[in-house]
């Protein structure tokens, strides 16, 4: 598939991280106390997305066809940013955050609007309303949406958006494009026009796009746009149905795959939150949002308890960003998908096929709880499973219970995994942060890639990227490993020591190893890998 569809672009590094979202950013005091709270509190954290605020204080839904004059298409608000590049800039460089921004398909500005009609820029029609099927009484937007498979209007409206590029937004959130089938392909090829003009640096025009949009057509993650799954309700109906709804947009061609943790349209509570917030650590792009109305989905906003458990999972999300990431290099070059369904896994387990709540991250079994009453429902297929950062292990085929405590994640390993995992971070700026740590699940051989890359440009795909090969030898009880490419390629984000971690199911204790250099290549004996027998 994707082989007719192209490869689907490795995003930036910080996208591998967590993106709070939410409509009603108030003002430039409410976005800097938010982004103070996530620092102060320890919550990790490496984007915002704005919604019409940041460009707009009224929205533009009750417009008619000839708009406003009034109406700003293109520029920013003066109450969230009455100095976006000065802002943006200190957002960065102080709280190593990215800004991205909404954006809609349409103009709401009369001259714009009268220079596309006569231009013969606009679709016929409107805009379906957000619901599927959609209610075509509830059209919206009639007769202002860009039609955007007109080079023209692409070259147009990537002029407009340089300027926005220039002052620090570093990507787009595209928002109700449901008004052609090819909209969201062609609005995309406009951005990445624009992001390829941009001179606000001499590395701008080599940066990898990133883009989250609210539907796709196949080929779009070529281009380096994710998608995210729509508006859902905050409730544990919708919850269960995300699991499934990521892996067919996977199976779909869309691999980069987000949703409004914790439910878009109404308030939350803070158990739903923090279960959702554990399946995003699973999901390939991590971002909660909510509406003007709800309470929006800041950890500490929830109690002590649930805040606790949003944090260790938010920790667990940037642990596992050299896994990640790497995996998604590996979807880029061999173009196998990195989230997978069971069935695609165990085709022959007729339990395992019929599963849509469980999911394959790589080598982990993901089964993660989604009832209110905090119940588990897991099934192994055959082979050896590992606990997550234990030595206890389960034979497959296995069904299994109980109830789970609300910071608890069922996560299981496959014996023979070689799982690299980061120092708990607070954002991708801060890698390497210490040792990489190589966690190795004994019971069978294993190996992995570890990819590293500057994070920002597009030069990985001209091969400018460093490779370790990590192989594991359970019979000889050996690991090792050697690096192609040049460590200047990650730059200071390189890691440079490693500390191994071996579980076993014969002892009660794993063997932790005291850090030691990568270098271009090493090894470690099976003298310092024998594991301690249980008696």
């Amino acid at each position: 598939y994707f082989a007719l569809t192209g490869a689907p672009r490795v995003p930036p590094r910080w996208a591998f991280g967590f993106i709070a979202s939410r409509w009603g950013w108030k003002d430039q005091n409410y976005i800097e106390a938010t982004l103070e709270n996530f620092r102060d509190r320890r919550f990790p954290l490496d984007a915002i997305v704005m919604d019409f605020e940041w460009y707009t204080n009224r929205t533009d839904y009750g417009f008619l066809p000839h708009g406003e004059t009034w109406y700003q298409d293109f520029g920013t608000q003066r109450a969230t940013l009455p100095n976006p590049k000065q802002q943006l800039k200190s957002y960065r460089q102080k709280f190593h955050v990215r800004m991205g921004g909404i954006r809609k398909p349409r103009l709401g500005n009369t001259d714009f609007l009268s220079r596309a009609r006569w231009n013969g820029w606009l679709l016929p029609g409107g805009a379906p309303d957000g619901q599927f099927p959609s209610d075509m009484d509830r059209v919206y937007a009639w007769g202002r949406n860009l039609d955007f498979s007109n080079t023209e209007v692409r070259d147009w409206y990537a002029r407009q958006l340089r300027h926005l590029l220039n002052v620090g937004i570093s990507f787009w959130w595209n928002d109700e494009g449901e008004t052609d089938y090819f909209t969201y392909f062609y609005w995309n090829t406009a951005q990445v026009q624009a992001l390829r003009a941009t001179i606000s640096s001499p590395t701008a025009p080599h940066r990898r796009f990133f883009s989250l949009n609210r539907a796709f057509t196949p080929g779009l993650a070529r281009l380096g746009g994710a998608v995210w799954t729509g508006d859902i309700d905050p409730s544990w109906e919708d919850l269960r149905r995300t699991p499934g709804l990521m892996l067919n947009y996977a199976l779909a061609g869309a691999p980069y795959v987000a949703c409004d943790i914790g439910g878009f349209s109404g308030e939350t509570q803070g158990e739903l939150l923090t279960r959702w917030m554990q399946v995003g650590v699973f999901m390939p792009i991590m971002r909660v949002h909510s509406w003007l109305w709800a309470q929006p989905h800041w950890p500490w906003l929830f109690g002590e308890t649930a805040s606790t458990a949003m944090r260790e999972a938010l920790e667990l999300r940037y642990r596992l960003i050299p896994y990640h990431y790497s995996l998604a290099h590996g979807m880029f070059d061999r173009k196998h998908l990195w989230m997978r369904p069971l069935a695609m896994v165990f085709p022959d387990d007729p339990v395992a096929v019929s599963i849509t709540m469980q999911w394959m991250d790589g080598s982990l079994m993901v089964a993660p709880v989604l009832r209110e009453d905090s119940h588990r429902e897991v099934y192994l297929p055959a082979g050896k499973w590992y606990h997550f950062n234990s030595t206890s292990a389960v034979d497959g085929e296995v069904h299994l219970g109980g109830h789970a405590e609300e910071d608890e994640i069922p996560l299981f390993v496959r014996a023979g995994t070689v799982l690299p995992l980061a120092p708990v971070v607070q954002s991708t700026d801060e890698l390497p942060g210490g040792p990489l740590e190589i966690q190795i699940y004994s019971g069978a051989d294993g190996s992995f890639d570890l990819v590293e890359d500057d994070g920002e440009s597009v030069n990985y795909e001209v091969g400018l990227m460093r490779t370790t090969n990590f192989v594991w030898y359970d019979s000889a009880r050996t690991l090792s490993w050697r690096a192609r490419g040049s460590v200047a390629e990650p730059g200071r984000h390189a890691f440079t020591q490693v500390r191994v971690t071996v579980f076993d199911s014969k002892t009660h204790h794993p063997i932790i190893l005291e850090a030691r250099d990568l270098l271009d290549g090493g090894s470690i004996p099976p003298s310092e890998l024998q594991p301690v027998l249980q008696v």
